[in-house]
């Protein structure tokens, strides 16, 4: 985590974030970075896609002329299957407005949500630097500053036709005793001498948000600031209301935000998804198993961290019949389809060094025996040879499940490795090793569960 210290403690003091030297990296060890990204992780996991009203106010200053207020728009936008999208406004003079807006936003290389900045807590690739406690108005917050290195970053500028990644850094303010966001505020690294960007800002206010039966923490205000080399400064703040879980509807039509080739969290060899759990590929048709049955399988291929990303289908083979009141369910042999929901890795440190952890996330989804498929909702329970295997040199344990030893020698480090809740039908796999590697042929142990109604 002391990667990049320095140059991130000079970048964030040269950027007038307000961080004193004193919170250098010598205070690292006093930040609870776990429980932060923990707390981010749990909202994200528990925020359905959305929409939400939106408000968007302008300001802009074209040289050395006066600034100038645009008129404001009201628009409906949201996160849809990762996107940020803006439906489009049925009035002509809206429709311009907001291509107005379209257009700073994908100048600057983001939109309202700032969906690049949640790899400060879905990734181990940002530095924190220091904690701090600070009232104002009556309301004491913490408050910690980070950097995001450009090697770890996924934001980018559109420099001559080109996606060019910049690093960013900024600071976060949270509830001391929850640990909770209340505001988090960003600035990019400096843009490259051929961009006519001279530097963006953005920053956020946050609350809390119903989605039934979770209330998750969603932005409530925003304010973006784009200044050019020219001299020209474009302002846009945002408020947002009335957010719900979005359904699909015929007809929809919707803009993206800042439209263009992506630069995936995968592009960086030394990027460590934390991201909450994908619905990739949707069920099949057809009944489920019963639940209760237990299921012996073994992996049909390897799960590499090479190879292996979110979204990967995986196959494996039933090998011991399964059988209800005397009746054969499932042959020996079945196949099963699955696919692998997030990968998570992370770093901590123990006596004898800095250790790699990784959480594998696993959701069944069909079995084929013959002619005929069932959809199953099954929970991890258990892998054979638990604990050390010499070919990988790697430990395993799974975290949820019924066995009251799961996590074996590791169970004083429960405080300490980060695992988000489980969205239903997934399960997880821990592994403790310098790299992901579990061979083919690797056995797992399930059990069905209920399935939904």
């Amino acid at each position: 985590m002391a990667r990049g210290c320095g140059s991130g403690i000079r970048r964030l003091l040269a950027l007038g974030l307000g961080l004193a030297i004193a919170l250098a990296c010598g205070l690292f060890a006093e930040i609870p970075v776990p429980r932060i990204r923990q707390k981010v992780i749990d909202s994200l996991g528990n925020t359905p896609d959305f929409t939400c009203s939106e408000t968007i106010e302008s300001t802009e200053r074209l040289g050395r002329a006066a600034t100038v207020t645009l008129p404001a728009i009201r628009v409906t936008a949201g996160v849809i299957n990762g996107k940020e999208l803006y439906v489009l406004p049925a009035n002509e003079d809206d429709r311009s407005r907001l291509r107005q807006v379209m257009a700073v936003f994908a100048k600057g290389g983001t939109g309202s949500f700032a969906l690049y900045s949640r790899a400060v807590f879905l990734t181990t690739d940002a530095s924190f630097y220091g904690m701090v406690n600070e009232s104002k108005d009556g309301i004491s917050l913490s408050r910690t500053g980070f950097a995001m290195p450009q090697d770890g970053s996924t934001y980018a500028l559109n420099v001559g036709g080109e996606r060019v990644r910049l690093g960013y850094t900024g600071l976060i303010w949270m509830e001391p005793a929850t640990f909770e966001m209340v505001r988090l505020a960003l600035r990019a690294d400096d843009p490259p001498a051929g961009s006519d960007i001279k530097s963006v800002s953005q920053s956020f206010v946050f609350g809390h948000t119903g989605f039934p039966p979770h209330t998750v923490l969603m932005p409530v205000s925003m304010e973006f600031d784009l200044q050019e080399r020219s001299g020209d400064q474009r302002l846009l703040t945002a408020h947002f209301s009335d957010c719900r879980q979005y359904v699909s509807k015929r007809g929809d039509q919707f803009v993206e935000a800042a439209p263009g080739p992506p630069i995936e969290l995968a592009a960086s060899p030394a990027a460590e998804v934390l991201a909450p759990a994908v619905a990739a590929g949707a069920r099949q048709e057809g009944p489920f198993l019963p639940a209760k049955l237990e299921l012996q399988t073994k992996l049909s291929e390897a799960i590499d961290e090479r190879t292996t990303a979110q979204g990967t289908r995986l196959s494996f083979t039933v090998t011991r019949d399964v059988q209800q009141k005397g009746n054969v369910i499932v042959p020996k042999g079945a196949a099963i389809q699955g696919l692998v929901t997030r990968i998570i890795r992370q770093v901590f440190a123990i006596s004898q060094g800095v250790k790699a952890y990784y959480l594998v996330g696993i959701r069944l989804d069909t079995v084929t025996a013959g002619s005929g498929q069932f959809q199953l909702m099954a929970n991890l329970e258990s892998v054979a040879g638990a604990g050390r295997m010499a070919m990988t040199n790697s430990i395993y344990f799974v975290p949820y499940s019924s066995d009251p030893d799961r996590w074996g020698t590791w169970d004083s480090w429960r405080a300490v490795l980060v695992v988000p809740k489980p969205d239903r039908g997934e399960s997880f796999l821990g592994v403790v090793g310098e790299s992901l590697r579990l061979p083919g042929h690797f056995v797992m142990y399930w059990k069905t569960v209920e399935p939904p109604h």
